[in-house]
C-alpha cells in the first residue's frame, strides 16, 4: 500500500511539471509579442486583397488594400494632370552660346522634336536666354520636364515648365524663318555726308520762309 501511494504522489508531481512546461512555452510566445490569434490577424490585415463571400455563395467580392487604393488614386491624378498639358516645354536660364542647334541636339535624346525656338533680341539678334521646344509626343515633353528641371548646365540652373494646352505661343513662332543680322558698324564718312545733306535741306526751307540763317 505504501508503495502504491508513493507511485500516485510521483504521478501527481509529474503532471504539474508538464503543465509548467506548457505554460513556459506560452509565456515565451507572449514575450515575443505574438500569439496564434494575433499572428492570424496580422496576416489578414497585411494581405493585399480580402475576399468577401456573399450570403448566396455564388459570388466573391475582392476589396483592395488601402495602400493599393491610394496608389491607384495617385496614378489617376497624375494621368489627369498630364492630359491637361501640351507637348511644348518652356526653358529659361539658358547659358551663353546654347542656341537652337544645341537645344535640338540636347533635347532630341528625350524624343522627336517638332520645332525649337529661342527668344532673341530684335535689334541685335542675341539670345534672351529662354526658349520653347515642341515635341511630337506629349509624354516625351513630360519626361523632359521632369528630368531637366533644376538641372545644372554650364553653371546655369535650368528651369523647365510644361505649358498647358490652352497656352499659345504663335507670336514667338511667327517670325521663326526670319534671319537675324548683326548691326553693321557705320562709316564715318557716310554719317558726315548724311548730316551735311540734312543741314542743307533745312537751310533751303528757312530761305523759302524768308529767314536768313548762317551756321
Amino acid at each position: 500500500m505504501a508503495k502504491a501511494r508513493e507511485h500516485q504522489v510521483k504521478e501527481k508531481r509529474s503532471v504539474p511539471e508538464e503543465n509548467e512546461l506548457f505554460s513556459d512555452s506560452s509565456s515565451d510566445n507572449e514575450l515575443e509579442g505574438f500569439s496564434d490569434s494575433e499572428e492570424q490577424r496580422n496576416i489578414d490585415s497585411n494581405s493585399a486583397e480580402i475576399e468577401i463571400k456573399s450570403n448566396g455563395g455564388g459570388h466573391i467580392l475582392k476589396k483592395l488594400n488601402q495602400s493599393k487604393q491610394n496608389n491607384s488614386k495617385k496614378a489617376k491624378a497624375e494621368d489627369k494632370k498630364n492630359a491637361e498639358l501640351s507637348s511644348i516645354i518652356y526653358i529659361s536660364r539658358l547659358p551663353k552660346g546654347f542656341h537652337e542647334r544645341e537645344l535640338s541636339k540636347y533635347f532630341s535624346q528625350f524624343g522627336d522634336l517638332k520645332q525649337v525656338r529661342l527668344a532673341r533680341n530684335k535689334k541685335t539678334g542675341n539670345s534672351r536666354h529662354y526658349g520653347f521646344i515642341e515635341f511630337v509626343n506629349r509624354d516625351d515633353a513630360v519626361v523632359a520636364q521632369e528630368t531637366m528641371n533644376n538641372y545644372l548646365l554650364l553653371g546655369h540652373l535650368l528651369k523647365v515648365v510644361n505649358l498647358p494646352k490652352d497656352k499659345k505661343i504663335e507670336k514667338l513662332f511667327k517670325h521663326k524663318k526670319r534671319v537675324y543680322k548683326e548691326n553693321q558698324i557705320k562709316d564715318i564718312n557716310n554719317v558726315k555726308e548724311k548730316a551735311k545733306s540734312k543741314h542743307e535741306k533745312r537751310l533751303e526751307k528757312l530761305q523759302k520762309a524768308g529767314i536768313s540763317f548762317t551756321w
